[in-house]
């Protein structure tokens, strides 16, 4: 499979007065990007990109999540299962290990229950939406690819709007999907994605790094995921402390039911109530 590749941008010249004082000088340019010597190359790191795709089907996780942002800042336990490519279920515990606020997508989809609060929401799962719950406005698509370790956009073989460029020390992939775009970079050894941004048209909606990258059933999943939502200036880091990968989930984790003891009260989020 063959893409453009973009050669390695060299400096530019200098200014424009030391020109004129030099008229006649040639400008030489930089040194190109420096790689180390085990370096897998542009078309292996967008293969790895496309198989990654196909490599990860469910992921089941503990995890601790820090957020910061306009509306305060805070850290919790959550419960993680997804199901790609549009199933969701989060789950925030109390210190107590209790679940006090249950999420799930399914499809378009979108149903929040506040247990201790009887409150139950039920909408439509999308980037508005998850930001007046989850505190994370980002389209439920790339969030749930990359809670899940992946970029946020798939990487379409044969996909003549892929390009890559070499820059220093990283391979650099973009790609659009839809009415998104992203970028993505490489290690310094070209084999694994460690950050790149998300946009919609000429905003950027997202920055993302993935580390602390575990072998886990023959897959190196990055227990690290920091997100950093550009609209709403929130900060999230997600520390996955367990992760089980590619097991059946049942199908019934991404219902919540409407409760039946009469209590509690039922908001419509479509209407842009909270929960």
């Amino acid at each position: 499979m063959m893409h453009p590749v973009r050669p390695p941008l060299r400096a530019g010249p200098l200014s424009a007065g030391l020109l004129l004082l030099a008229a006649c000088a040639v400008v030489p340019g930089g040194p190109p990007p420096t790689l180390p010597r085990q370096w897998a190359g542009p078309e292996v790191f967008l293969d790895r990109l496309e198989a990654d795709d196909g490599a990860v089907k469910t992921v089941r996780g503990l995890a601790s999540v820090r957020f910061e942002g306009p509306a305060g800042k805070g850290s919790a336990r959550q419960v993680i299962v997804v199901a790609l490519p549009d199933q969701m279920r989060l789950e925030a515990l109390s210190p107590l290990g209790t679940a006090i606020l249950l999420l799930t997508i399914r499809g378009d989809d979108l149903t929040v229950y506040a247990p201790a609060r009887h409150e139950y929401g039920m909408g439509r799962a999308t980037r508005e939406t998850l930001g007046r719950l989850a505190r994370v406005p980002v389209p439920p698509g790339p969030l749930m690819r990359l809670l899940v370790g992946l970029p946020p956009l798939p990487i379409r073989p044969g996909d003549p709007r892929v390009e890559i460029a070499v820059e220093a020390a990283a391979i650099r992939v973009e790609s659009v999907d839809g009415p998104y775009w992203q970028r993505v970079w490489s290690s310094p050894d070209g084999m694994v994605p460690v950050r790149g941004e998300l946009g919609e048209a000429g905003t950027l909606l997202l920055r993302f790094e993935f580390g602390e990258r575990r072998q886990l059933d023959g897959a190196a999943f990055p227990f690290a995921v920091q997100l950093d939502e550009m609209t709403a200036g929130t900060h999230l880091a997600i520390q996955y402390e367990t992760v089980r990968l590619n097991e059946p989930v049942e199908a019934g984790l991404f219902e919540l039911p409407r409760p039946a003891d009469g209590t509690t009260r039922i908001i419509d989020l479509g209407a842009g109530s909270l929960p």
